[in-house]
């Protein structure tokens, strides 16, 4: 059998034609899954990216809060009122312990060195409103180590608060942003 009759032909074209469509075939659906690839890679880097801006968001919102607990810790050691100033300083500093964790203080070692300052400046007031509380509730006037210095202590207060309105900035603005106020023209 030499000859072979139509059918055997449309048979073989038909096998052929059908290799072809299947080799075709395979090759979109190996396209498809590399887009796929690439689309859940992408999605995953801007889950990455929002995470890690609501993340930078939130600690920018946590030094707001930190902010105004120090500016308020000032007005009430103005105002001499000792207990709600040791309750504020005690607040304030849990706040600011609680902010170490965070990828601000534990990427930069600068950042970690002045959160370390900014806690010995809570932690040095509280003992001193602590021991203005303790000289007033036993009446002992002649204690050897003098009263608060208020101007003193709102003065560390002060230099805390622009160290905190440093790290907002940072948190604010990623590492590859520049404030447009502090850009540069090359």
């Amino acid at each position: 059998m030499g000859i072979w009759n139509a059918a055997d032909v449309v048979n073989t074209v038909l096998a052929g034609v059908g290799i072809a469509l299947t080799a075709v075939g395979l090759a979109v659906v190996f396209w498809q899954v590399r887009q796929a690839r690439g689309a859940a890679e992408a999605a995953r880097e801007a889950a990455t990216e929002a995470r890690e801006a609501m993340a930078r968001h939130m600690t920018a919102m946590d030094l707001g809060s930190v902010q105004t607990g120090l500016r308020a810790l000032q007005d009430v050691l103005r105002r001499g009122d000792m207990e709600y100033a040791l309750t504020s300083c005690q607040s304030i500093r849990e706040q600011v312990v609680a902010l170490r964790g965070r990828s601000l203080f534990q990427e930069r070692s600068e950042r970690l060195a002045e959160h370390t300052h900014v806690l010995a400046i809570l932690v040095r007031i509280e003992e001193e409103i602590e021991r203005d509380l303790q000289t007033a509730a036993t009446g002992d006037q002649a204690e050897s180590k003098p009263r608060m210095d208020v101007a003193a202590a709102n003065s560390e207060i002060s230099d805390a608060i622009d160290l905190v309105v440093g790290w907002r900035q940072d948190a604010v603005f990623s590492a590859t942003e520049v404030p447009s106020h502090e850009q540069h023209p090359d």
